[in-house]
């Protein structure tokens, strides 16, 4: 299980180097969009299309990695109430509904996504399929850190009870 636990978090680098990328991309375009609007009273069809793009992609990737790293917002008022074991059960069960819900997210990310290949952007002229791509792609990703997130617990769990 560490193997898998180690892999998943070499991939998460990975794809936090992306998420870098493409938020410093979104930043520099949506920066020379508003430059060439304003100084050069030129507006650049593509840049919000492509901005807007970009943040989906941004989305579903820092979402994969947020839940990674336990940074979603969740409400913890019955958790407070329950004992340190029946807290470890309700967190694997939550990721367990998860990654049920994100499995179906990736099954009709995947329909819809062919359903749309044929169609193009229309300032980029590109296949709208590549900025569908984010949703069954992204819930891919938050699967694998589900089961990570999982893993880890349920390790963690047997090392305090073997204490």
């Amino acid at each position: 299980m560490n193997t898998i636990i180690k892999n998943i978090d070499r991939f998460n680098k990975v794809l936090g180097v992306i998420l870098a990328l493409l938020i410093m991309v979104m930043s520099a375009v949506i920066f020379y969009q508003v430059f060439s609007r304003f100084v050069l009273k030129d507006s650049l069809r593509w840049s919000e299309e492509l901005a807007r793009y970009l943040m989906v992609w941004s989305v579903f990737i820092g979402s994969a990695l947020a839940i990674r790293k336990r940074d979603l917002i969740s409400v913890d008022a019955i958790k407070e109430l329950l004992s340190e074991r029946a807290k470890v059960v309700l967190n694997v069960f939550v990721y367990v509904v998860s990654i049920v819900f994100l499995s179906v997210l990736v099954n009709y990310g995947f329909v819809l996504m062919g359903n749309i290949v044929h169609q193009t952007s229309p300032a980029m002229n590109i296949s709208m399929g590549w900025a569908y791509a984010a949703i069954p792609v992204g819930a891919i990703f938050m699967i694998m850190n589900c089961v990570a997130v999982i893993m880890e617990t349920i390790m963690m769990q047997k090392e305090g009870d073997e204490q």
